[in-house]
């Protein structure tokens, strides 16, 4: 014979019975959830996020922020003409008529 739940008329959380097991539990009105919030947790939890907030968040944004103004920065450098560039330039014989406004 194979051994299986269903043959000892056992289901999936009800598999077997322990003698002398005892559990209390508590009444879903008499628990506090929000116990200890002002206290010793409340001080932990905010170090804790203080110090990612240092340490991971800040380099990360200011690291963003560097990159995102700097791309602006040489996007506006690339776009830009310089003056000086120019200053040899020859318009050629037929834009020189239409440049001056004589026909």
């Amino acid at each position: 014979m194979r051994f299986s739940l269903r043959r000892l008329s056992m289901t999936w959380g009800q598999i077997g019975h322990q003698r002398g097991k005892v559990e209390y539990t508590l009444s879903s009105h008499e628990q506090n959830p929000y116990a200890g919030v002002f206290g010793d947790v409340t001080y932990r939890y905010y170090s804790r996020l203080l110090k990612t907030i240092i340490t991971i968040w800040v380099p990360n944004m200011l690291l963003g922020y560097s990159a995102y103004s700097w791309a602006n920065w040489e996007y506006d450098r690339c776009t830009r003409k310089i003056p000086r560039q120019f200053v040899n330039e020859k318009l050629p014989e037929n834009e020189k008529d239409v440049a001056s406004g004589d026909k």
